[in-house]
């Protein structure tokens, strides 16, 4: 994430302050932080963010919404709406301006995170489609995958565990995270299924990387991923014991 570089526009001083912190501890960039809608076109060309957290419900002349349309009429950046609780008809009004995202206030680190990632990825795959995982797969091949400007070629078998990610699949390594444009039932059918395997509802796992098992618990580079009932005994049907 290092180089993602994020605006918030929010004028609530103490949850702007927040959501600042949990995006520095996520590894992203905060290029700035504004209080009225009036100041992010102005300031727009040289903060020249990634993507921008706006505020639905900002208390200047311009609201979240106005400020939405200004955006999307004069620029590319996607922008994801930070709500309360809205009503009903200014929830209605926001999808209009098309956003990414609604991220609820106060947000979690993780929801944050994976909103970011699906945001960035979604944005990259408006401007460049990148072609479905093709049938067939190996543990010897490798796939390519978007991260920022560029596809990069990950290798199968350096490819640690995939997780769920809202509706679609993270790839994890050593070297990173990386977002697939496809669902985990996808990658489950796709990835070689002697090398691969679900182990909870939201993961597929690698057998090779495997270290440990703890009771419902599998440990892949000191990262614990769970082992669920459904999947149990079909995942110790994999493993070999002495």
């Amino acid at each position: 994430m290092a180089g993602i570089k994020i605006l918030i526009v929010e004028d609530d001083w103490i949850i702007a302050k927040e959501i600042s912190l949990s995006l520095n501890d996520l590894g992203f960039e905060v290029v700035g932080v504004l209080e009225a809608g009036e100041d992010v076109l102005k300031k727009l060309p040289d903060l020249n963010p990634d993507i921008i957290l706006l505020d639905i419900g900002l208390s200047g002349e311009m609201n979240g919404i106005d400020t939405a349309k200004l955006i999307k009429q004069q620029t590319k950046v996607p922008f994801i709406f930070l709500t309360a609780l809205a009503d009903t008809s200014t929830i209605e009004k926001a999808k209009l301006t098309e956003p990414y995202a609604y991220l609820v206030k106060p947000t979690r680190p993780e929801t944050l995170y994976s909103t970011i990632e699906i945001t960035l990825h979604n944005a990259a795959q408006r401007k460049d489609p990148t072609p479905p995982l093709k049938e067939g797969l190996t543990i010897e091949d490798s796939i390519f995958v978007k991260t920022k400007n560029r596809l990069e070629k990950i290798h199968l078998k350096e490819i640690l565990w995939v997780e769920a990610s809202d509706i679609y699949a993270l790839v994890c390594t050593v070297s990173g995270k990386f977002l697939l444009n496809t669902s985990l039932k996808v990658v489950e059918e796709k990835f070689p299924q002697n090398k691969f395997i679900r182990s909870h509802r939201s993961y597929i796992v690698n057998i090779d990387k495997i270290e440990a098992i703890e009771e419902d618990e599998l440990i892949i580079i000191d990262q614990r991923i769970p082992i669920g009932k459904t999947y149990k005994e079909k995942l110790m049907s994999k493993l070999s014991f002495l």
